[in-house]
């Protein structure tokens, strides 16, 4: 499809099809029905069509000898998800603070307090098959997450950083981990993660107006498919709110962040603790919190997105705001959210967590809802009904014009039992 475009010139078409190949070699390994070449120096039959996953796994196994973090099981750790590399650049690695520059204060954020740096060697990016030794990315800025009292016995701090380096092993879905470092002032080990250009809350407040209904939906999309990441492996997310959705512009994609509240299902919190308007009303009343609990925090920004306005922002995130959700307060519906949009938010903050939807549904609505958009653009330029195989084809095609535009784009520029509420809101 792609050589076939007379729109685009030689060197366009051997650049797009090298990212495509970037972008799904990582997804090959593992895959039985992907086809395998016999790498020529390890003799192993890799999956990968850029580089071979055996050879770059060895040339890290090589090397554990010159690094540790002083930390045995951080190390294990380390060294099971290098065991385990699927891509040269999604490589998670110990680094020592002086490889930073430039650390500068952000913010302050639950039990972590956020800096930005300049990371100078840079992260791990590309297999030179013919050195047989991985790159490194010229230097480039990332967050350093430092996770406070991590010096202490307490082991919450070691699940977030397993999380963030075992759940997404790509970074397709969620914040890109580039590994671990350690503060030498508080000796409060740091998360290395990658930068991003805004969070949903900033991004909202600067580009609503501009944005389309399909820009909408393509937010709700990413973050539903990041939530999904998590939920598939038995972890829910506990404080998802527009402050933890990040926005990478040169690949326009959102992506969830900040997993120090994450935990495994089976596991309750011993408080409750969160952004209260996006906190499930069973959390409220009682503690309880499910995957089910997620897609409630998921239909309120489904109502932030579309309307641009932070939930609540009216009033005190008090005792009284809390009881109020419990008993089926919600923010207020406006006439211009499309109807088949605002069941499914419904759907999603319905007090009872098993009328809710799962992370699949809502992809399939908001994907389907997407078709109809483009499908009435369709008949407004005059184009006849096609059937479903037509217009599935016309759809990929599409979505391939849409990757061209956004890799091109981004070279050139080099975010008592609780019941529903009725028609008429409770508000306080």
């Amino acid at each position: 499809m792609i050589q076939n475009d007379p729109t685009l010139t030689e060197r366009e078409k051997k650049f797009l099809l090298y990212e495509l190949l970037k972008k799904s070699d990582p997804y090959k390994i593992g895959d039985n029905s992907a086809k395998k070449q016999k790498c020529s120096n390890c003799q192993n039959f890799h999956q990968a069509t850029r580089y071979c996953e055996f050879c770059i796994r060895k040339y890290l196994e090589n090397n554990f000898k010159n690094w540790t973090s002083g930390n045995n099981e951080i190390d294990k750790l380390i060294q099971e998800c290098q065991k385990k590399t699927v891509s040269p650049d999604a490589v998670i690695e110990w680094i020592s603070y002086d490889q930073f520059e430039n650390v500068k204060y952000l913010k302050d954020g639950g039990y972590a307090t956020i800096f930005t740096a300049i990371f100078k060697c840079g992260s791990y990016n590309k297999w030179n098959s013919k050195k047989q030794k991985l790159q490194r990315l010229k230097e480039h800025k990332v967050i350093l997450k430092r996770l406070n009292y991590s010096n202490s016995n307490n082991l919450k701090w070691f699940q977030e950083v397993t999380f963030n380096f075992t759940i997404d092993s790509v970074g397709a879905t969620l914040v890109r981990c580039w590994g671990l470092t350690k503060d030498p002032i508080t000796n409060d080990y740091m998360l290395v993660l990658d930068h991003y250009d805004s969070d949903l809350r900033n991004f909202l407040e600067r580009y609503h107006r501009s944005l389309s209904l399909i820009q909408k939906y393509n937010i709700v999309f990413d973050i539903s498919c990041s939530l999904d990441k998590l939920h598939q492996k038995d972890v829910v997310h506990r404080d998802l709110h527009s402050g933890n959705i990040l926005y990478n512009e040169d690949v326009f994609v959102w992506h969830i962040s900040d997993l120090g509240m994450s935990g495994p299902v089976d596991k309750p919190l011993n408080n409750i603790y969160g952004n209260m308007p996006y906190m499930a009303p069973e959390f409220l009343e009682n503690g309880t919190y499910t995957i089910k609990s997620d897609i409630y925090s998921l239909g309120i920004l489904m109502w932030e997105i579309e309307t641009g306005e932070s939930p609540f922002w009216e009033q005190e995130h008090d005792l009284d705001l809390a009881f109020a959700i419990t008993k089926g307060y919600r923010p207020k519906l406006h006439k211009e959210i499309p109807k088949e949009y605002s069941d499914l938010m419904k759907q999603c903050w319905d007090t009872d967590p098993n009328n809710r939807p799962d992370t699949l549904t809502i992809q399939k609505k908001i994907r389907s809802l997407t078709i109809s958009l483009y499908n009435e653009m369709d008949k407004q330029r005059g184009y006849n009904e096609m059937d479903k195989q037509d217009y599935n084809e016309m759809d990929k095609q599409r979505g391939l014009e849409s990757r061209i535009m956004n890799f091109f784009r981004s070279i050139k520029k080099r975010e008592n039992k609780p019941r529903n509420a009725t028609k008429s809101q409770i508000y306080f």
